[in-house]
C-alpha cells in the first residue's frame, strides 16, 4: 500500500470532526476509538468511492505511516461516497500544507519604493483633466473657464473669466 508522505513517525488519523492526528507506533485502534465514542477506524488507504467501508478490528495495530479514518458507527459497511474521500483528501492535504508553513523558515524583508513622478504620471493628469465619455454621452458638455476681455467703453480688461462651454 501508498505510504503517506512526512507520516514516517507514526500513524495520521482523520478525525470526525476533519482534523488529522499524528499517533506515536505502536498503537491500537482501540485507543483511538475510546477517545471518539460512537465512531470506528477505517484504514484510508484501502477505501474506494461507492466501496464498503470496513472497520479495523479493536485489537488491530495501526501501522507506520498508515492513514486511518474515523466514521460514525451507522457508517458501519455503508459505501463510501466520493464525499467522503474529498473529505479525507482535504484534510490531509490541509494538514501537509500546515506542516511545509510550520517548517519554513524564510525572512521577509520590507522593501518600500517612493513613487517617481514621470511623464507617464503626467499623462495620466492630462487625461484626468480632459472631459470623460460619460459626460458627454448624458449631454453635459465639460465647463471650463477662460480669460476673455471686458469690453466695456473700449477697455480690456484680462482679469476677468467668463465661462465658455467646448
Amino acid at each position: 500500500m501508498a505510504r503517506v508522505p512526512g507520516a514516517a513517525r507514526g500513524a495520521k488519523v482523520v478525525l470526525p470532526d476533519g482534523a488529522v492526528r499524528a499517533v506515536k507506533v505502536p498503537a491500537k485502534a482501540a485507543e483511538l476509538m475510546l477517545e471518539a465514542p460512537g465512531h470506528f477506524l477505517a484504514d484510508a488507504r484501502a477505501l474506494r468511492a461507492w466501496g464498503r467501508i470496513a472497520a479495523l478490528g479493536a485489537d488491530e495495530d495501526l501501522e507506520l505511516g498508515g492513514l486511518y479514518a474515523a466514521f460514525p458507527m451507522k457508517r458501519l459497511g455503508a459505501p463510501a461516497a466520493p464525499a467522503d474521500m474529498a473529505r479525507l483528501a482535504a484534510a490531509v492535504s490541509r494538514d501537509q500544507a500546515a506542516a511545509r508553513r510550520s517548517s519554513a523558515t524564510a525572512k521577509v524583508a520590507a522593501v518600500v519604493v517612493a513613487p517617481q513622478h514621470d511623464a507617464a504620471m503626467a499623462e495620466e493628469e492630462e487625461d484626468a483633466a480632459r472631459p470623460r465619455l460619460d459626460e458627454m454621452a448624458r449631454g453635459r458638455p465639460p465647463v471650463e473657464a477662460a480669460d476673455v476681455g471686458d469690453h466695456t467703453r473700449g477697455e480690456l480688461r484680462s482679469s476677468s473669466k467668463m465661462l465658455v462651454i467646448v
